[in-house]
Protein backbone atom coordinates (compact mmCIF):
# COMPACT_ATOMS: atom_id res chain seq x y z
CA UNK A 1 0.00 0.00 0.00
CA UNK A 2 1.24 3.28 -0.80
CA UNK A 3 -0.02 5.98 1.96
CA UNK A 4 -1.02 9.46 0.26
CA UNK A 5 -1.76 10.97 3.56
CA UNK A 6 2.18 10.59 4.83
CA UNK A 7 3.62 13.15 7.39
CA UNK A 8 6.70 14.19 7.31
CA UNK A 9 6.89 13.95 11.25
CA UNK A 10 5.31 10.25 11.32
CA UNK A 11 8.41 8.92 9.85
CA UNK A 12 10.82 10.26 12.62
CA UNK A 13 11.68 7.05 14.86
CA UNK A 14 10.91 7.53 18.10
CA UNK A 15 13.27 8.32 20.57
CA UNK A 16 14.80 5.74 22.94
CA UNK A 17 14.46 5.98 26.60
CA UNK A 18 17.91 7.86 27.06
CA UNK A 19 16.99 10.16 24.13
CA UNK A 20 20.61 8.94 22.14
CA UNK A 21 18.40 8.30 18.72
CA UNK A 22 20.44 10.04 16.34
CA UNK A 23 18.22 9.37 13.49
CA UNK A 24 15.28 11.27 14.88
CA UNK A 25 18.23 14.11 16.20
CA UNK A 26 19.43 14.43 12.98
CA UNK A 27 15.60 14.51 11.27
CA UNK A 28 14.22 16.82 13.44
CA UNK A 29 17.26 19.37 13.67
CA UNK A 30 17.51 18.99 9.39
CA UNK A 31 13.46 19.25 8.78
CA UNK A 32 11.80 22.06 11.62
CA UNK A 33 8.46 22.09 9.77
CA UNK A 34 6.53 19.01 7.59
CA UNK A 35 6.58 19.00 4.34
CA UNK A 36 3.16 19.17 2.03
CA UNK A 37 2.15 15.95 0.52
CA UNK A 38 2.96 14.94 -2.72
CA UNK A 39 -0.23 15.79 -5.45
CA UNK A 40 -0.86 12.92 -7.37
CA UNK A 41 -1.48 14.40 -10.35
CA UNK A 42 -3.14 12.42 -13.25
CA UNK A 43 -0.56 10.45 -16.10
CA UNK A 44 -1.77 10.61 -19.80
CA UNK A 45 -1.25 8.34 -22.25
CA UNK A 46 1.31 10.75 -23.95
CA UNK A 47 3.64 10.69 -21.28
CA UNK A 48 3.32 6.99 -21.37
CA UNK A 49 4.26 7.01 -24.15
CA UNK A 50 6.98 8.41 -24.14
CA UNK A 51 8.24 6.30 -21.05
CA UNK A 52 8.34 3.57 -23.35
CA UNK A 53 10.04 4.97 -25.81
CA UNK A 54 12.90 6.75 -23.20
CA UNK A 55 13.60 2.92 -22.30
CA UNK A 56 16.55 1.46 -23.74
CA UNK A 57 15.72 -1.80 -26.17
CA UNK A 58 16.84 -4.89 -24.74
CA UNK A 59 16.05 -8.08 -25.28
CA UNK A 60 16.03 -9.26 -21.76
CA UNK A 61 12.77 -9.97 -19.50
CA UNK A 62 11.65 -10.27 -16.53
CA UNK A 63 9.04 -13.32 -15.37
CA UNK A 64 6.76 -11.42 -17.76
CA UNK A 65 9.09 -12.75 -20.94
CA UNK A 66 8.16 -9.23 -22.21
CA UNK A 67 11.34 -7.02 -23.47
CA UNK A 68 11.30 -3.54 -23.02
CA UNK A 69 12.32 -3.75 -27.49
CA UNK A 70 9.00 -5.47 -27.92
CA UNK A 71 6.74 -2.52 -25.66
CA UNK A 72 8.50 0.01 -28.43
CA UNK A 73 7.18 -1.92 -30.88
CA UNK A 74 3.59 -2.09 -29.68
CA UNK A 75 3.45 1.43 -27.61
CA UNK A 76 0.36 2.65 -28.96
CA UNK A 77 -1.46 -0.66 -28.64
CA UNK A 78 -1.05 -0.64 -25.00
CA UNK A 79 -0.52 2.77 -23.69
CA UNK A 80 -3.98 3.31 -22.89
CA UNK A 81 -3.89 0.50 -20.91
CA UNK A 82 -1.19 1.34 -18.74
CA UNK A 83 -2.29 4.62 -18.48
CA UNK A 84 -5.42 3.19 -16.42
CA UNK A 85 -3.40 1.13 -14.54
CA UNK A 86 -0.67 3.65 -13.65
CA UNK A 87 -3.61 5.93 -12.48
CA UNK A 88 -5.55 3.72 -10.39
CA UNK A 89 -2.32 2.66 -8.58
CA UNK A 90 -1.88 6.40 -7.97
CA UNK A 91 -5.34 7.34 -6.50
CA UNK A 92 -5.53 3.86 -4.83
CA UNK A 93 -2.24 3.43 -3.08
CA UNK A 94 -1.98 -0.23 -4.69
CA UNK A 95 0.31 -1.63 -6.49
CA UNK A 96 -0.12 -4.92 -8.48
CA UNK A 97 1.47 -7.56 -6.90
CA UNK A 98 2.45 -9.71 -9.63
CA UNK A 99 4.69 -6.12 -10.53
CA UNK A 100 6.81 -6.86 -7.84
CA UNK A 101 8.01 -10.02 -9.15
CA UNK A 102 11.99 -9.92 -9.37
CA UNK A 103 13.99 -12.66 -11.47
CA UNK A 104 17.20 -12.78 -8.78
CA UNK A 105 20.64 -13.02 -10.92
CA UNK A 106 24.69 -13.25 -9.95
CA UNK A 107 26.14 -10.42 -11.15
CA UNK A 108 30.33 -11.03 -10.64
CA UNK A 109 32.23 -7.89 -8.94
CA UNK A 110 36.04 -8.88 -8.55
CA UNK A 111 38.78 -11.36 -8.13
CA UNK A 112 37.82 -15.03 -7.18
CA UNK A 113 34.78 -16.18 -9.72
CA UNK A 114 34.05 -19.76 -7.66
CA UNK A 115 34.02 -17.40 -4.32
CA UNK A 116 30.00 -16.84 -3.93
CA UNK A 117 30.54 -13.56 -1.89
CA UNK A 118 32.55 -11.81 -4.79
CA UNK A 119 28.61 -11.57 -6.10
CA UNK A 120 26.04 -9.39 -5.63
CA UNK A 121 22.15 -10.39 -6.73
CA UNK A 122 20.35 -7.80 -8.99
CA UNK A 123 16.77 -7.83 -9.86
CA UNK A 124 15.28 -8.08 -13.46
CA UNK A 125 11.84 -6.59 -12.72
CA UNK A 126 9.13 -6.67 -15.51
CA UNK A 127 9.15 -3.61 -18.20
CA UNK A 128 5.44 -2.53 -16.95
CA UNK A 129 6.77 -2.16 -13.09
CA UNK A 130 9.91 -0.15 -14.93
CA UNK A 131 6.91 1.86 -16.56
CA UNK A 132 5.16 2.74 -13.43
CA UNK A 133 8.16 3.03 -11.19
CA UNK A 134 9.39 5.95 -13.89
CA UNK A 135 5.86 8.11 -13.45
CA UNK A 136 6.49 7.91 -10.07
CA UNK A 137 10.02 9.43 -10.38
CA UNK A 138 8.91 12.02 -12.33
CA UNK A 139 6.50 13.33 -9.62
CA UNK A 140 8.98 12.43 -6.56
CA UNK A 141 11.49 14.53 -8.11
CA UNK A 142 9.45 17.21 -8.58
CA UNK A 143 7.98 17.11 -5.25
CA UNK A 144 11.61 17.12 -4.04
CA UNK A 145 12.91 19.85 -5.96
CA UNK A 146 9.98 21.84 -5.51
CA UNK A 147 10.24 21.94 -1.72
CA UNK A 148 13.75 22.12 -2.08
CA UNK A 149 13.99 19.33 0.32
CA UNK A 150 17.42 17.39 -1.47
CA UNK A 151 20.57 18.48 -0.12
CA UNK A 152 22.75 20.87 -2.46
CA UNK A 153 25.57 17.75 -2.15
CA UNK A 154 23.22 15.24 -3.67
CA UNK A 155 24.41 14.49 -6.93
CA UNK A 156 23.40 11.10 -8.08
CA UNK A 157 20.21 10.29 -9.83
CA UNK A 158 19.22 13.78 -10.12
CA UNK A 159 18.90 15.95 -13.38
CA UNK A 160 21.99 17.73 -14.91
CA UNK A 161 23.40 16.52 -11.83
CA UNK A 162 26.36 13.73 -11.86
CA UNK A 163 29.23 12.10 -10.13
CA UNK A 164 31.53 13.98 -12.21
CA UNK A 165 30.45 17.46 -10.15
CA UNK A 166 31.29 15.76 -6.74
CA UNK A 167 34.61 14.92 -7.95
CA UNK A 168 35.12 18.10 -9.44
CA UNK A 169 33.68 20.25 -6.30
CA UNK A 170 35.71 18.35 -3.49
CA UNK A 171 39.29 19.32 -4.87
CA UNK A 172 38.13 23.04 -5.76
CA UNK A 173 37.09 23.48 -2.77
CA UNK A 174 40.09 21.96 -0.71
CA UNK A 175 42.26 23.72 -2.71
CA UNK A 176 40.19 27.00 -2.08
CA UNK A 177 40.46 26.12 1.47
CA UNK A 178 44.39 25.24 1.56
CA UNK A 179 44.81 28.77 -0.53
CA UNK A 180 42.70 30.56 2.30
CA UNK A 181 45.26 28.91 4.85
CA UNK A 182 41.91 27.13 6.50
CA UNK A 183 42.41 23.93 8.80
CA UNK A 184 41.21 21.38 6.07
CA UNK A 185 40.04 17.82 6.56
CA UNK A 186 38.94 14.58 4.15
CA UNK A 187 37.52 11.86 5.41
CA UNK A 188 37.51 8.99 2.53
CA UNK A 189 35.04 5.87 3.69
CA UNK A 190 34.92 2.84 1.20
CA UNK A 191 32.35 0.56 2.15
CA UNK A 192 33.81 -2.73 1.73
CA UNK A 193 32.48 -6.72 2.09
CA UNK A 194 34.41 -9.07 4.46
CA UNK A 195 34.82 -12.74 3.41
CA UNK A 196 33.32 -13.32 6.68
CA UNK A 197 30.39 -12.16 5.88
CA UNK A 198 31.04 -8.67 8.07
CA UNK A 199 30.79 -5.55 7.18
CA UNK A 200 34.16 -3.93 7.71
CA UNK A 201 35.08 0.06 6.58
CA UNK A 202 38.07 1.32 5.26
CA UNK A 203 38.40 4.92 6.49
CA UNK A 204 41.13 7.28 5.37
CA UNK A 205 41.84 11.04 6.88
CA UNK A 206 43.89 13.19 5.57
CA UNK A 207 44.19 16.85 7.37
CA UNK A 208 46.70 19.80 6.37
CA UNK A 209 47.23 22.70 8.54
CA UNK A 210 49.11 25.70 7.22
Amino acid sequence: MINKNINANYCLTKTSANNQNMLSYSLKHAFQNSFCSIKSNCTNTHAIENIIMSLKSSNYFGYDEAPTKILKLCFYLISSLLNYICNRTLFTGVFLDRLTYAIIRPLFKKSNKNDTSNYRPISILTSFSIIFEKVMLTRLLKHLTDHNILSSKQYCFRTKLKTDNATYQLPDETVNALNNKLLTGVIFCDLERHLTQNSIIYTSVLWHNW
